[in-house]
């Protein structure tokens, strides 16, 4: 955190994945003040008792009946830096213009933050990981629960209570396609009901005290439609190249690159239709990323996703996901669901 104040002599958050990345807890009505020497976590009294009881080293202030941001200027004021680091990548502008009542010069900090939170801690590992775990142990008992005839819908909602029921909650809304939808990236499961010889695409992630997991997995119910096996067998072979050859150090366009190669050798590039990879962490999606467009280092602790795909409108798609740890000698894969054409 000092690399903050190399930036600024003090900082102000309002956004609530960086409330709770610098609290560790959870309550998008708050504020927090930061400076070299003295934390402030600025609320209402519907969450004083809880943050006092919760927050370590933190100094709770009421807002009083007005807004925490108000109480925020207040603070700022009094301490006088002649900085303060605002979260200039994500603010509101009415939020904006009451910060800007603070007398001191305003520096953007969310490039900093996201540096920060890009590396993660031993202790938020250990709650990817977990999450991780109960994805992988919920996709094992769903898969032999898919019949016939249910929707996508109803896949969903199996997926999506058996993660409840392991005390996680979800990363992000859960991704469940049949037959032709599968050929969308992000389709929303529908009505359509699931036939012999569908391919399957599957994609969700829990969420463990706080920290998300993601993965993807395709397979076929019964046999599977002509040339998809040979396109599973491409997009693992492009995943399994990304896999061997990524290192903390290596930029998220090379990083990127590893799949595209793959693709390129089979004429199929153009039906990869987004960028490798993304950091997750308190949210699903985190810098940096694994993109033609991300020029810059992926830092050692790093957690990202690896899901090339395939995608042939109105056909079908494919895509294998496994999140990684950055290392300096390559990866920590954190996935352990099998990744073989599953036909079932």
């Amino acid at each position: 955190m000092n690399g903050l104040f190399k930036k600024a002599d003090a900082v102000c958050v309002v956004n609530p994945s960086n409330l709770f990345y610098f609290s560790g807890y959870h309550n998008a009505d708050a504020a927090i003040v930061l400076t070299s020497d003295k934390k402030y976590y600025i609320s209402d009294p519907r969450s004083l008792e809880e943050a006092s009881q919760l927050l370590k080293g933190f100094e709770i202030v009421d807002c009083e009946g007005g807004s925490y941001l108000d109480a925020a200027v207040s603070i700022i004021s009094k301490r006088a830096p002649e900085t303060l680091g605002y979260e200039d990548q994500t603010i509101i502008y009415k939020d904006y213009l009451t910060l800007c009542k603070a007398p001191c010069k305003f520096v953007g900090i969310s490039g900093a933050i996201e540096e920060l939170r890009a590396v993660k801690s031993p202790e938020e590992l250990k709650k990817i990981k977990a999450a991780q775990a109960i994805t992988d142990e919920v996709f094992e008992n769903v898969l032999g629960m898919i019949k016939e005839g249910m929707s996508e819908k109803e896949v969903a909602s199996l997926l999506n209570s058996r993660i409840y029921s392991k005390g996680a909650t979800l990363a992000f809304d859960t991704i469940v396609a049949f037959g032709e939808n599968t050929s969308k990236p992000h389709a929303h499961p529908s009505d359509r009901k699931l036939k012999k010889g569908d391919p399957v695409t599957i994609d969700f992630g829990a969420k463990c005290e706080g920290y998300c997991s993601d993965m993807t997995r395709s397979f076929s119910f019964g046999k599977p439609p002509e040339d998809y096996e040979r396109i599973y067998n491409i997009v693992l072979e492009a995943q399994l190249n990304a896999l061997s050859k990524l290192y903390a150090g290596i930029s998220g366009s090379d990083g990127c690159e590893l799949a595209k190669e793959v693709f390129r050798r089979y004429g199929l590039e153009e039906y990869f239709t987004h960028s490798l990879g993304h950091s997750l962490g308190i949210d699903i999606h985190e810098s940096p990323r694994l993109s033609a467009k991300y020029h810059s280092p992926i830092p050692k602790g790093a957690v990202m996703s690896v899901e090339p795909g395939l995608y042939f409108p109105s056909k079908f798609g494919v895509r294998i996901e496994d999140i990684a740890v950055f290392e300096n000698n390559g990866l920590d894969i954190l996935t352990n669901s099998p990744k073989k054409l599953i036909i079932i």
